[in-house]
């Protein structure tokens, strides 16, 4: 096993920090069809006995590193960029601690590897849940094969969603970028690592082999302080700069990418405000939004009066709350 691991084709690198649901999410990679892979699990110094947890198993596939001091608290996409330095895999996924591959994942995806030799970039079709494991959303059917441009297109339209983890990366393509793109709390971080590496397009499985779990404790729906706000709203600026540049300088080919291209431009600006800017001021209170009005106003298609209008539901729900204590 150990002369076939310094070969292997596929490397899952999983960062580990809650022992919650960290046995369900190593038994789904353990259990592939496609047997053949490493498992690298990097404990970031958690507070949790996840030695322990990894220690019940015995498969030789399975290698363990604890960090000295916990990584992933102070620089996310530092944490991620750490781990994958252990992989030795022509192809990388990053596993998270908390979700779930269907048995099939890898199988399905080496056989978009072997079709699709020239691509960097590989995911499925994914579903999303909550903590209680009920469906909150799954994504529909797209092509196989999808250019830069289409995929924005459907990214933009809200057709797929974001993510790490169920992604595939050619592990050299992604180390000649410098690894997954460092935005402040990773926020974008998946899509912009994603878009840099899409010169060749994303492959996609129509098949649902990926469950993603939205937790309580998601960085996207808790409340908000100064200091995450602020991060978010700066790295939503970064990430679109890197947007508007990729639309700039694209010519496109035909009257099919010169409409992909309108609607894009088009369709980005509302996503931005509405599932990206207004949904995290809903989860910021009113003395934290003005606080970062500064970095809310430097983002293209984020104004004054758009922040103001928004702000109106932590007033009302402040008022709520002032009055029921009365």
């Amino acid at each position: 096993m150990e002369n076939l691991l310094e070969t292997v084709k596929y490397s899952f690198v999983l960062p580990a920090y809650k022992a919650k649901y960290l046995r369900e999410a190593i038994d789904s990679i353990l259990h592939q069809t496609y047997a053949t892979f490493e498992l690298i699990i990097v404990d970031d110094a958690s507070p949790e006995d996840l030695k322990s947890i990894i220690g019940n198993y015995d498969d030789k596939r399975i290698r363990y590193y604890r960090n000295e001091q916990n990584l992933g608290g102070k620089d996310l996409v530092a944490q991620w960029n750490n781990c994958i330095t252990y992989a030795k895999g022509e192809y990388l996924i990053l596993a998270s601690d908390d979700d779930v591959y269907s048995p099939l994942y890898l199988e399905k995806m080496d056989a978009l590897t072997e079709k699709y030799p020239n691509v960097n970039v590989f995911r499925p079709r994914v579903k999303r849940i909550d903590h209680n494991g009920d469906i909150l959303l799954l994504e529909g059917y797209l092509p196989e094969y999808m250019t830069k441009l289409e995929y924005l297109y459907a990214w933009t339209n809200q057709w797929l969603g974001s993510g790490i983890p169920f992604y595939m990366f050619k592990r050299e393509a992604l180390l000649s970028i410098g690894g997954f793109a460092n935005y402040p709390l990773a926020w974008f971080s998946d899509d912009a690592t994603v878009l840099k590496l899409m010169d060749s397009g994303v492959a996609i499985c129509n098949m649902t082999l990926f469950t993603f779990r939205l937790s309580t404790e998601s960085i996207s729906t808790t409340q908000n302080t100064k200091a995450s706000l602020s991060a978010k709203l700066r790295a939503t600026k970064m990430f679109c700069d890197e947007h508007n540049r990729i639309i700039k300088n694209y010519t496109p080919q035909d009257e099919d990418e010169k409409y992909l291209l309108s609607r894009v431009k088009a369709l980005f600006p509302r996503l931005i405000r509405k599932n990206k800017v207004r949904s995290q001021l809903k989860v910021s209170s009113l003395a934290t939004i003005v606080s970062t009005i500064g970095d809310a106003v430097k983002i293209d298609y984020i104004s004054l009066p758009y922040i103001l209008k928004c702000c109106k539901y932590p007033i009302l729900n402040g008022l709520k709350k002032l009055f029921v204590h009365r």
